[in-house]
Parts: C-alpha cells; structure tokens; sequence
C-alpha cells in the first residue's frame, strides 16, 4: 500500500503549515475582495454563506468522519482495500446526493433568497455557489480516506490549491466585478469558489489514484454503503441542527439591526463588518487549534479504546494548555492592537472598534474548537450538539432582544456569554467522562501574564517618533511579538533561564 503514517503531532504540525498558507492566502483574497464589494457587498455574500455551509456541513461531516473511522480500523487489521472500497463507495454517494442538492439550490434559490434570506440579490450568489457542493462533497469522502490513513499531506496540499485557484480567479475577473452592480459582483466574486473546490478535488483524487491493494476486499458495495450510511447520519443530522442555528443567527442580525432604527444598507453594511471583516481576523489563529482538533480526535479516541486514560489526560491538558495560550495572547494583542489593525486593514470601514470589543472571544473561541475535539475523541457528539445549540440559543436571544436596543455590543457580548458557557459546560464534561485534572496554572495564570505583556508593550510603542500609521503598528506588532515569545520561553520551559545559564557556564568551566 503506498501510504506513509504520521503521528498525530507530526500531522497537526503539517496542517498547521498548510492552514497557515492557507490563512493568509484567504486573508489576501479577503481583503482584495472587500475593497471592491465594500462592506455591503460583503454583507450580501455572508448573507448566502450559511446556506451553502448548511448544505455541505451536513452532507460531508458524517460521512467523512464515517469513512476516517473505517480506514483507520481496517487498516489496523490489514485489510486495506476494505479501506479503499468504502472510499470510493463514500465518492459515489456523496457525489449523487450533492448533484441532487446542487440541483435543488439552484432551482429553489430565488425563492431561498426572498423570502429566507430576504434580499433577493443573494440569488445570483446561491446559483454560483451551487455546482460547488458535488465538488466538495465527493472530496471530503477521499480527504476522510487520508485522514484515516494518517496521512495529511494530500488534503493540506489541496488547500493550498484551492486558495491559490481563488485569489487567482478573483484578480482575473476584478476588473469586471467593479464594473458590475453589487448582486452581479457578488456573483462573479463567488465563482472563485466554484474554480478553487475544482482544484481541491483534483489534487486529493490525484493522490487517491496512487493508493493501490493487492489483496481483495471482505465486504461488498452495499453492506459498505450501509454502514457508512448508518454510522454518519446521527453525525449529519447534529451538523445540521447546529448549521441551521447558525444560519438563523446570519438572517436575523440584519433585521434587528433594523429593528434598532438602521435602514437595510446599513444594517447588512455591519453585518458585513461583522462577518466578513472583523471575524475572520479573530478566526486566524483557529488554523492551528483546528489542526490540533482534526488530529486529536483519533489519538484521544485510541488511547480511551485501550483505557489507557492517563495517556489520553496527557493529551487533553497538553492541547488545552495550546488553546489557553493561544486565547489569551491574542485577546491581549487584539485588545491592544485591534482598532489599529482593523483600521488599516480596512480602511473607512470602522472595523477596528469591532475587532477590540471581540477581542474577549478569543480566550473562550479556540480552546472550544480544541474541546470539540475531544469530545468527538471520546465518541460523544451528541453531548457537543447540545453545548452548541446551547450557545447558539443565547446568542439568538441577545440578538433578538438586545440588538434593537443596544445595537452592535449586545451582539458580541451575547457571542461572548455564549462561547463561555459552552467552554464551561464542555470541560465539566470532558473533566467528568476521563478524570482530568485541572490545571489551573498552565491552563490560565501563564498564558494572562504573557497576555498582560501585551499591554506594557503597546503602550511603549505608541511613544515611537514614528509618523507612518503602518510602521507604527509593524513596530507595535513586532515588539509585542518579541515581549510575548520571550515570556512564553521563559515561563513554559521546565529548566528556569537562570539555571540555563549557570550550567553553561559550569560546561564552559
């Protein structure tokens, strides 16, 4: 078989690169796209998003996960072209099912985006983004199939591709979007999409023809295609009750928005800012902790199988500490740079003050993802489906009845609450289920004082003789940066700097 398995740190590690490249590529494509739709055009395209995320977070996420679960398990019994059969079968399914739901959205899309989504411009996007979904669909079955391989490589390099493919379409069709009226330009914008899934899917089915097996397979076609059927449907069927929440919560900020008094500009103006600006920023450290996620589910999930739950602990409170960390530093950079960033990135756009107020959701944001992780690890989604539901019901309450009221702060201090909570709830479980124990001093008293450096550091930086507003945050950035790294040294290695030194010196000797 012409595979090559990693551990799970050496494959995070890959993922993370990729998500990185990944990351700032989207970044650029973001921003590129922002200056030319403006905030109201970004506001339209997340406005057709979550029924898009809808459709493919229910079809993929069962099934994929489905497919890892069998490869992983046949191949530890070396029955590899088990593993390669219900790769393909997974292939067949999900690419009919998404013809068909491709076939659906565009025919239903008008109507979606009258009398759902409520801004009947969002139809040409919905048309665009609808061959997108047999594309990814049939991709997740053979990313499924690498994962259960332990084999990143494949799915990483076909990230990269996809971003690649879209920035490229994107700046080849600029000169037409900004031509365009604002539904037109959202359409021609959207159909990077459609090009860059292409891409992904090429480049994972290029690898998948490389994998052969000699031996032949134990299980027929439709006994593979039951199974996969069986044990992905509860997974689907929470995705898409948690989907469907999310994208209640993109419909109806706009007409609370409303409903405080802004006209329907303004109010998908901010939800713009909101969504297409201001949260993919706070988004960007997520390549790494969902990176972590992806590849602890099957390490905690094998060392629970074997009640080796000591071993498991180590890897929970070790990813946990990661996301702690990475929670609180970027609160305190946010915090402190938020406003100048956001403006510079954005210019005009007030961004900036969004990003500082959302600042707080970073120390709950990335640890959850990490949780969720486990969670599904330990084989428990259902109780993740029910913290998330959970969540999502807070934020739609202080949505619907403090938006109107104390407009764009009841919103983000309502996705605050909610991200907490459901932190909360997910630890108490996960600390219930395999005996964690908490460890308060890596997990929070480290990464807040490496956090609090942030604010020293940027309160130097503002007195810099300094006049050009980039070079000043490029400093700010740079010394916080260095103020951070050197603390998280100092404090999370096991040898103090102090006895570093003096043993050198001891060796010099």
């Amino acid at each position: 078989m012409n595979y090559k398995k990693e551990t799970y740190q050496a494959g995070a590690f890959k993922l993370m690169a990729a998500a990185f490249i990944v990351r700032v590529l989207g970044f650029v494509n973001r921003i590129y796209m922002s200056n030319i739709l403006g905030a109201e055009g970004m506001g339209l395209y997340q406005l057709a998003a979550p029924v898009y995320s809808l459709i493919i977070l229910t079809l993929t996420s069962g099934v994929s996960i489905s497919v890892s679960g069998i490869t992983a398990g046949e191949r530890a019994q070396g029955r590899d072209k088990n593993a390669l059969r219900a790769a393909k079968t997974a292939f067949v399914i999900l690419l009919a099912v998404g013809t068909l739901c491709g076939i659906f959205l565009s025919v239903f899309a008008k109507v979606i985006a009258t009398e759902i989504l409520g801004d009947q411009r969002a139809y040409y996007s919905l048309i665009m983004l609808s061959p997108c979904i047999p594309i990814v669909a049939s991709a997740s079955a053979i990313k499924g199939y690498f994962y259960g391989s332990s084999n990143v490589t494949p799915t990483a390099l076909s990230q990269i591709a996809e971003q690649i493919v879209r920035i490229g379409v994107i700046f080849f069709v600029a000169n037409r979007i900004a031509g365009s009226n604002l539904a037109y330009a959202c359409a021609i914008a959207t159909t990077s999409a459609a090009f860059g899934e292409m891409a992904n899917l090429v480049v994972v089915g290029i690898a998948f023809l490389k994998e052969k097996a000699e031996e032949k397979p134990t299980i027929s076609v439709p006994d593979t295609a039951k199974y996969i059927v069986k044990n992905s449907l509860p997974i689907s069927l929470n995705r898409l009750a948690v989907s469907f929440m999310g994208m209640i919560e993109t419909v109806i900020l706009p007409m609370r928005f409303i409903a405080g008094g802004l006209n329907y500009t303004e109010g998908i103006e901010t939800l713009g800012r909101i969504s297409g600006m201001a949260m993919p920023l706070i988004a960007f450290p997520t390549l790494i902790t969902s990176s972590v996620a992806t590849t602890l589910v099957p390490a905690v999930s094998s060392a629970v199988s074997v009640k080796n739950y000591k071993l498991a602990n180590h890897r929970i409170s070790k990813c946990l500490s990661i996301g702690f960390l990475l929670g609180f530093v970027f609160f305190g950079i946010y915090f402190t740079l938020g406003i100048r960033a956001g403006d510079l990135i954005y210019p005009n756009q007030g961004v900036g003050v969004i990003l500082k107020k959302m600042s707080y959701c970073c120390i709950f944001m990335y640890v959850e993802q990490i949780m969720v992780g486990i969670i599904n690890g330990l084989g428990k989604q259902s109780f993740s489906l029910i913290t998330s539901a959970a969540g999502y019901i807070i934020t739609i309450g202080f949505i619907w009845f403090g938006v109107p009221v104390y407009g764009i702060d009841a919103y983000i201090w309502g996705s605050i609450i909610s991200i907490a909570l459901t932190v909360f709830l997910n630890l108490c479980f996960i600390i219930k289920t395999t005996g964690l124990a908490v460890d308060l001093r890596n997990w929070v008293l480290k990464p807040s004082v490496v956090a609090g450096a942030c604010i020293p550091a940027y309160l130097f930086t503002e007195y810099f003789p300094i006049n050009s507003e980039f070079l000043r945050l490029a400093a700010s950035g740079c010394f916080v940066c260095l103020t951070v790294f050197v603390l998280i040294v100092t404090m999370f290695r096991k040898q103090k700097w102090g006895e570093m030194i003096w043993l050198k010196i001891q060796r010099k000797k």
